[in-house]
């Protein structure tokens, strides 16, 4: 529920900012990006000649092979920053804000031998989910490109910062095909999940990298 909060108030503040560029008096430029927060596009609207007000969506999702269960990796992220462009004619700009995210690593199998705390079980079943405590959080960053300059439609975008997402849920259980080996398998579940919680504490500040194109209207 918490998740869908926040996600609406991601969309009703992108919403908000629409509004605001229907009666802004500068341009709107539109860019398409991709990087380490999955493949979408941002708006620009221009506030002033040193500042623009910046949102977006980008999101992906895959399935890969962790210790021999299937896991769906799935990023979505919303970001609503301010740039400021402290030089003029130039791209390069400071940016800062926030940004919402929904982005999680589930384990979901079956029938599977699978590799738990560095010992291969057979298991009827598997199930568990990484993800992080912040759905939203602050972004700080610098970047290159300004999608509403009046000079050319258009323009390379690139961005280079991190968005806090703080510290990693972790949760997973299995069942073992063989009910003896039961207890053995919960010990290295716990043990697991405290790798795994170790692995994902390196990015409670999830670095945030990614390269586009714009066109100013």
């Amino acid at each position: 529920m918490k998740r869908v909060r926040n996600l609406c108030a991601a969309v009703a503040g992108f919403a908000v900012i629409l509004g605001l560029g229907s009666i802004a008096q500068a341009g709107v430029g539109l860019t398409l990006k991709g990087g380490t927060t999955g493949a979408g596009g941002d708006l620009t609207f221009k506030l002033n000649d040193n500042l623009n007000l910046r949102a977006g969506v980008s999101a992906f999702n895959t399935t890969q092979d962790i210790n021999e269960a299937d896991a769906d990796i799935n990023l979505l992220n919303v970001p609503i920053l301010l740039d400021w462009h402290p030089f003029k004619d130039s791209g390069f700009r400071v940016s800062g804000g926030v940004m919402f995210t929904d982005n999680y690593l589930k384990i979901s199998d079956q029938n599977k031998t699978v590799t738990i705390n560095d010992v291969d079980y057979a298991v009827t079943d598997i199930r568990g989910k990484i993800d992080f405590d912040n759905t939203v959080g602050p972004y700080i960053g610098i970047g290159w490109g300004n999608a509403v300059h009046a000079s050319s439609h258009w323009y390379f975008s690139a961005d280079l910062g991190v968005a806090y997402v703080g510290s990693p849920d972790v949760s997973l259980r299995a069942t073992a095909s063989d009910p003896l080996l039961q207890t053995e398998l919960d010990n290295n579940i716990a043990e697991q999940i405290k790798t795994y919680k170790d692995d994902a504490d390196q990015f409670q500040l999830y670095p945030v990298i990614t390269i586009g194109l714009s066109y100013s209207f």
